[in-house]
């Protein structure tokens, strides 16, 4: 007799939106499905199978690898969350009446599994296989009840039993990809930008022409840089405004700037590490130490783990950290651009008194999707030099900045000479990906629409098409931390409409009312969710 089972998520994808919050949970949802069978024979009917199912788990696993050569392999356990699906007591699963059918008899079994929402996304360094990965792992612990009722037909079973367990287990696995989104579907992009008052550090003195402008001339230029609060990956340019502008700087001063030239880059900073710093573990629960490798292994190691586990790879040249950097800026754009002769934009300053007015350049810089740059030698371990968004993960992370460089010529005094200078500031910048409106979900559906309760009872509907689970809420959006479900403060309150008592309002007069509000009940939409602790599964079977 064979039984086995396999996993039916409502889909391989599971979406996150917005920053990573350790306080917030995701669903995860769909069916276990147990199959049981009797085995083919010639010479004799199928006999009834009879099997007494234990115990059935299922549990969500995230892993993080990386390998550089000069880190070398390392592996982490990002989270487990593992829900028993089966009751206390032992359930017995027969085909009895349906021995001689082709199809095996299955019964689905339910389960709903929160998610933590602070998970990165599933992502891949270079090698196949290795990164960021996630999975769905199932496991049936079962009895044959008809080998132990009927010791005769087994004769040969009989004389290994001493040497093997009565208790079976079969497992099963599905991979799951996590996606991180800036926003939730249906809400529109943010069109504000984000402003950098910044301090301008002066090119080092090697780069620097000998003859400088004065400090505390180039100490009272303000620079206000403006990007986008996110920049989807898929699109081509980025909006960038540079204002400039003088304070409390002398007249004469002010005449003597002009702006030359100014330079945009955008930047990628790749980071590998060999453990996760204190920063991450203190933001994020990760599981403890116990539950790590090699004191834990993970379950679908990568295949290059065998030979550093095993010591066969020394490397004396261990770094904790490295990195690669490299611009998104196209092949043939330069990133510098030359500004009109004579540019005296501060000439007036003085003039304006306490608010001068702001100098202001505005820019779309273009980027692409991969960078045809040339990279350090750790280039084939990492793969190519294509875009990622702005994460964090325990030991890789991917940090996006715009570098702008302004270069002034100050008049000097007395001389028909000029100085130079270069002031170069780094600007936080964050990529993203952003739900496309032709975007939807492709779920997994199950093989029959409609399945046959165990005990007769009337047909139970299998769970619907992918468009009703597409855009399902967190469980942070249904609950609130201590348990109680969460008002929707966004959905407003009906609008107020006076009692009509028969009399009509001279013309001109204002008309009055007081009464009590009436607020709408609100009621989640949950169409297949429940809170953390679910109750028993539901079984439904099929033959």
């Amino acid at each position: 007799m064979s039984l086995s089972i396999s996993i039916q998520p409502v889909s391989r994808y599971l979406d996150m939106y917005g920053e990573p919050d350790a306080t917030s949970a995701y669903s995860l949802a769909g069916v276990v499905t147990i199959a049981v069978s009797s085995p083919y024979s010639l010479f004799e009917r199928r006999r009834t199978a009879k099997l007494l199912l234990q115990s059935l788990s299922i549990t969500f696993e995230g892993q993080s690898e990386v390998f550089t050569q000069a880190t070398g392999y390392t592996g982490l356990r990002l989270c487990s969350v593992t829900k028993e699906l089966v009751p206390s007591d032992p359930i017995e699963f027969t085909n009895e009446g349906h021995e001689e059918d082709a199809e095996p008899c299955k019964w689905d079994v339910l389960f709903n599994l929160p998610i933590p929402g602070w998970l990165p996304s599933s992502t891949t360094l270079g090698m196949d296989e290795i990164g960021i990965r996630y999975g769905l792992y199932a496991t049936a612990k079962f009895v044959n009840l008809d080998l132990e009722q009927n010791p005769s037909s087994w004769s040969f079973a009989t004389l290994c039993a001493p040497f093997r367990s009565r208790v079976r287990s079969v497992e099963s696995s599905k991979n799951i990809t996590v996606r991180r989104y800036v926003l939730p579907p249906h809400v529109d992009r943010p069109t504000s930008a984000i402003n950098y008052l910044v301090n301008s550090q002066s090119s080092s003195e090697k780069d620097s022409p000998k003859k400088r402008i004065p400090s505390e001339v180039l100490s009272k230029i303000q620079v206000l840089a403006s990007v986008p609060e996110s920049v989807d990956i898929e699109d081509c340019f980025i909006p960038i405004t540079v204002r400039l502008r003088t304070k409390d700087l002398d007249g004469v001063e002010c005449k003597r700037l002009q702006v030359t030239d100014i330079g945009i880059n955008i930047i990628q900073q790749e980071r590998c590490r060999y453990r996760p710093s204190s920063t991450f573990l203190n933001r994020h629960p990760l599981p403890p130490r116990e539950q790590q490798p090699p004191n834990l292994p993970l379950r679908d190691p990568h295949p290059i783990s065998a030979i550093y586990e095993s010591g066969l790879y020394f490397n004396k040249d261990h770094s904790e950290s490295v990195c690669r950097t490299f611009s998104l800026l196209p092949e043939k754009e330069s990133g510098k651009y030359k500004l009109a002769d004579n540019n005296y934009a501060f000439a007036t300053d003085a003039e304006q008194g306490d608010s001068p007015t702001w100098y202001t350049m505005e820019t779309r810089i273009p980027f692409v999707q991969m960078s045809s740059a040339a990279v350090d030698s750790i280039a084939e371990e990492w793969g190519s030099a294509y875009i990622r968004p702005s994460s964090s993960s325990p030991l890789f992370s991917v940090a996006h900045d715009v570098t702008i460089s302004l270069t002034f010529s100050y008049d000097l005094p007395d001389s028909d000479e000029r100085a130079r200078e270069r002031l170069n500031f780094n600007i936080p910048l964050s990529f993203g990906k952003y739900l496309q409106p032709s975007s939807t979900e492709t779920a997994l559906k199950p093989a029959d629409s409609t399945t046959m309760a165990a005990s007769g009872e009337s047909p139970v509907r299998a769970p619907p098409s992918s468009t009703s689970f597409s855009n399902l809420p967190s469980y942070s959006q249904l609950y609130d931390q201590n348990g109680d479900r969460r008002i929707d403060m966004s959905i407003p309150l009906p609008r107020y409409t006076p009692q009509d008592d028969g009399s009509t309002p001279e013309d001109g007069a204002l008309e009055t009312s007081v009464s009590s509000p009436q607020y709408m009940e609100e009621k989640p939409a949950t169409p297949f969710l429940s809170g953390a602790d679910e109750t028993e599964p539901l079984l439904a079977q099929s033959s």
